[in-house]
């Protein structure tokens, strides 16, 4: 047998793929990428995670809708979507040039009604619909909690707070004097390593507690605050940031879910962090999410030992065998709705 060989070029446009860890709580994955912008497969997978109904919720236009819209070039960049006119895309070519099959009119409204609608979205939903890399739909709304705007995450301190914390961190660790991976060759350089180590230890200690005093969730790590910070700093991000202001569309942060005097203190989900596995039957992954932040508990993508309960429908992945081995509560669909008051 021929053994197989990852991909060295992307099938579809041809341009040199790139190799990337991708780790998480519980494994480590090695992903196989193309990165060019430009690549029709991109746009149109970019086009349809725009649409999704966790992101910005433009229904019907999904699948073959989208690859046709990026086929015909009439969206090469999601935000084309707000450029579109009904009796355009009425007349869009779903099928091919020997056997024809049209949007349609009705259809086409649908859309463009949508695609309205998601100027409303708040922050959050939009920076989960940007796809920025390490940025889903859990991380997205913890950085929504701490910002009012897209410009104000495009230049946030916190995020860079959170960068410059981790550099320091490792400088220390790289140029301490008692380092056994990194020693000294000298009493001259451990004298010289002991001033900077003590430099970076004061910048440390006014970082941590700036930082802490926010109340960002671990989530946000340095991994998410610089694919942030790099995103919008990249051309691709500006040209984002110019598109949306010439579009009038400028969604706006909301604060955190929160239940107010002794009904947060009564709420058996206040101040608890919650992580949902497998498929529930009565709520979609982003109403249950919902749910739980609107009794004052948050949600979680990993399990640790701070989670304080794991919901597990159908189908349940790796997390709830990392929530056995942790001996993290479980919950049933059944347990969560009497839990949440709705069993």
């Amino acid at each position: 047998e021929t053994p197989f060989a990852m991909p060295e070029k992307c099938p579809v446009c041809g341009s040199q793929v790139v190799r990337k860890n991708m780790a998480s709580a519980d494994r480590t994955e090695v992903a196989v990428r193309c990165d060019n912008l430009q690549c029709p497969a991109q746009k149109t997978r970019r086009l349809e995670h725009f649409a999704q109904r966790g992101t910005l919720d433009i229904e019907n236009l999904g699948g073959v809708v989208a690859d046709k819209l990026v086929e015909r070039g009439l969206a090469q960049d999601p935000l084309d979507l707000f450029d579109l006119k009904v009796d355009r895309l009425a007349t869009l070519n779903l099928g091919t040039d020997k056997e024809p099959r049209i949007l349609g009119e009705k259809n086409a409204a649908k859309i463009k009604e949508a695609i309205e609608r998601s100027r409303a979205m708040p922050l959050s939903r939009w920076l989960f619909a940007l796809a920025i890399p390490s940025v889903g739909e859990t991380i997205s709304y913890e950085i929504a909690k701490h910002h009012d705007s897209l410009p104000a995450v495009a230049k946030s301190a916190l995020l860079a707070d959170i960068a410059d914390l981790d550099e320091k961190l490792r400088e220390a660790k790289r140029i301490s004097p008692k380092s056994k991976d990194n020693p000294p060759r000298d009493d001259e350089e451990r004298e010289d390593r002991r001033k900077l180590h003590d430099a970076l230890k004061v910048k440390i200690a006014e970082l941590e507690p700036r930082i802490a005093a926010k109340g960002v969730s671990a989530e946000v790590g340095p991994v998410v605050a610089r694919s942030v910070l790099s995103f919008f700093a990249s051309e691709h991000g500006r040209k984002t940031m110019t598109r949306l202001k010439e579009l009038g569309i400028d969604p706006r942060g909301e604060p955190p879910a929160a239940l107010s005097g002794g009904a947060a203190q009564a709420s058996p989900l206040a101040g608890k962090t919650f992580v949902l596995t497998g498929t529930l039957q009565k709520f979609s992954r982003d109403e249950a999410s919902a749910k739980i932040r609107a009794l004052g508990g948050s949600v979680s993508s990993s399990v640790s030992s701070k989670t304080g309960y794991v919901v597990a429908g159908a189908e349940p992945g790796s997390k709830l065998d990392k929530a056995r081995q942790l001996g993290v509560a479980v919950l049933d669909e059944q347990a969560f709705l009497e839990l949440i008051g709705e069993g």
